[in-house]
């Protein structure tokens, strides 16, 4: 068994502090493997070189994974790239431990040897870390030099959860961001010429089972009394309407916590949002991103305008809150657009 540290380099707090449940899922993963697994998060318990160094010291890891969630701000007003932080996080580590540094995250998984490189840590996970992670340590534990600097994770996972939070890390995104999240489904079939996504999850839909995404929402209100959540699925609506069923457990259960997702503009029904309402749901943050039938396209968008006026009319109705993201100066934009 080995002692492992994972830290959580996420600085970014705009428009909320964000609770890194990645890097949850990864520390379940890697205990549940056997492994004895301590948390730190940069954003709550300080980026400062003293502070981090106190923390390995105190726990003295064999192996040390790094979660990086951001490679820039994406603000054209206050460009911020994220590298020097995390190569400032790599050298406090550095001065009092020899332990092999693993860099992973959504972050690192976009530019894995690039970063890696710019870095000068040992290790990568590229993609999903629960199972890739524990496949390092097995190797860095019986023969460290046949070890691949980069793990890449594949087959993808058809399984996965995070049916823990840390306690103390819970807590604070609870009293600073004002809610927790889950996700219900990975993979994205969309092709927006802007999107990650499908590069972070891949390409096609792996869905939760209802009833163990809805335990997970009961475990987060019960142990931690989160009293909103946040669904973080790229899109949370489907083809397939499975998101639906996930609504109509809240609703068996009586669950009415309020919470929040991303939604795709389509071609809702009344019943629909009614099911939605009533399982709770009080806000969504639309993948609108264009203004016109003409950039909608040229993004590679696949639904029309039409839809987005439909969609957002429907849920305001229900007094269900709307916010569009536009992305504008994209392909074929002009000033009529």
């Amino acid at each position: 068994m080995a002692k492992v540290a994972l830290i959580s380099c996420n600085i970014t707090q705009d428009p909320y502090p964000v609770y890194p449940l990645g890097m949850s899922m990864v520390a379940e993963a890697v205990r549940s493997h056997g492994h004895d697994v301590v948390e730190f998060d940069i954003t709550v318990q300080g980026k400062d070189a003293l502070n981090i160094q106190k923390f390995i010291r105190g726990n003295q890891p064999g192996y040390i994974g790094l979660s990086l969630r951001n490679v820039d701000s994406v603000n054209y007003n206050k460009p911020d790239v994220y590298i020097e932080d995390y190569k400032n996080v790599v050298k406090a580590v550095r001065e009092v431990t020899s332990a092999p540094i693993i860099l992973g995250g959504s972050a690192y998984t976009i530019f894995p040897a690039l970063i890696l490189d710019e870095l000068k840590a040992d290790y990568g996970v590229a993609g999903e870390g629960e199972d890739a992670f524990c496949h390092l340590l097995d190797q860095l534990e019986t023969d460290p030099d046949s070890a691949y600097r980069i793990y890449y994770n594949y087959p993808q996972l058809s399984e996965f959860s995070a049916f823990k939070r840390n306690d103390f890390l819970a807590e604070y995104y609870m009293k600073h961001g004002g809610m927790l999240s889950v996700q219900t489904k990975r993979g994205c079939p969309h092709r927006c010429a802007y999107c990650s996504y499908p590069v972070l999850e891949g390409n096609y839909y792996r869905f939760r089972h209802p009833e163990d995404v809805v335990d997970e929402i009961e475990m987060l209100i019960q142990t931690y009394h989160a009293d909103y959540y946040a669904i973080t699925d790229s899109v949370f609506n489907d083809s397939q309407s499975k998101y639906l069923l996930i609504a109509e457990e809240l609703v068996r259960r009586g669950i009415q916590v309020p919470w929040m997702c991303f939604l795709r503009p389509d071609n809702f029904t009344k019943d629909e949002v009614t099911l939605l309402e009533r399982s709770g749901l009080d806000a969504i943050e639309w993948g609108t991103d264009c203004a016109t039938d003409i950039t909608l396209k040229a993004m590679q968008k696949d639904f029309r305008w039409e839809q987005v006026v439909h969609s957002n009319n429907l849920f305001a109705r229900f007094n269900i809150s709307n916010a569009h993201f536009i992305i504008f100066g994209g392909p074929q934009e002009t000033y009529d657009t």
